[in-house]
């Protein structure tokens, strides 16, 4: 199966019970999985701190609406910062699970105890003082901006007297947070166009934008949603992922944005798509 991959690139995450597993192969973050053409490596240690918002078990400051409910923590303090410190001893990047503000907190407050590195994954509601925490701690904020759209009405229930900071992107980028864009698929479409729209524009309908206060600039939107070396976006010695498009995205509206259609697509310097004559 590992042999037949050859048109992806994949950072394999590590669950906390197979840790000792991926210790008896050697592996540490950015391992080689044999028989890959290095197209999969061992990515971060996953680790869930908190529940989710439609389940209102996402761990929260305050109640939900007229519930009593704060959510649900899957670790205490110290043993979500003990997760931290074992992956940092493996060499291992921590991807990490918090969705309510408490959550976060306690995610920022576990990454700055153990000294780990990685992202907090969600991070879909946070305090004003927590933010800049994430540019000064080196932690990536791992969001998913089509949830912002597919949940803005159970928001608007349950969080209505804190919704200005649900989802709050363009917060995190003026406070200096490196954000990185995704899918959550299979819970939102794996398609990078759709999720840019969403973070450009808060709506996918007739709908106006929701909190567009939070709506991302296109060029940051754009990068955000890719990965580049040492700062810069190819130069010779780089792996050699390649797009190109049929349309500009710096041009495009939200709608077509949606639509993107991809003309060519370079894996490791060999093409694995391309409608080009």
């Amino acid at each position: 199966m590992l042999a037949g991959l050859r048109t992806l690139r994949v950072h394999a995450g590590i669950y906390p019970e197979h840790l000792d597993a991926s210790d008896q192969r050697g592996w540490v973050g950015g391992s080689v999985v044999p028989g890959t053409d290095g197209r999969v490596v061992v990515g971060a240690l996953k680790v869930f701190s908190d529940g989710s918002l439609n389940t209102r078990t996402a761990l929260t400051y305050e109640p939900y609406g007229t519930d009593a409910s704060v959510g649900h923590a899957a670790h205490s303090p110290r043993e979500l910062a003990n997760l931290l410190r074992e992956a940092r001893a493996r060499r291992l990047e921590v991807a990490l699970h918090a969705i309510g503000d408490l959550a976060v907190t306690r995610a920022l407050d576990a990454f700055e105890a153990s000294g780990a590195r990685g992202s907090i994954e969600h991070a879909q509601l946070i305090r004003a003082a927590d933010l800049p925490r994430f540019a000064r701690l080196r932690i990536i904020a791992s969001v998913q901006p089509q949830h912002a759209i597919d949940d803005r009405e159970v928001t608007d229930a349950v969080w209505a007297d804190r919704a200005e900071r649900a989802f709050a992107y363009r917060h995190l980028l003026d406070a200096g947070a490196q954000l990185w864009l995704g899918s959550d698929a299979p819970v939102a479409p794996l398609d990078p166009w759709v999720t840019m729209a969403a973070a450009v524009s808060r709506t996918d309908d007739e709908q106006d934008s929701w909190h567009a206060e939070q709506e991302l600039p296109r060029e940051a939107a754009l990068r955000a949603s890719t990965r580049r070396l040492h700062g810069v976006w190819l130069v010779p010695g780089m792996p050699g992922d390649v797009i190109a498009m049929e349309t500009d995205p710096y041009e495009a509206t939200a709608p077509q944005l949606r639509q993107m259609s991809v003309a060519l697509t370079v894996v490791g310097g060999s093409v694995t798509h391309s409608t080009l004559s």
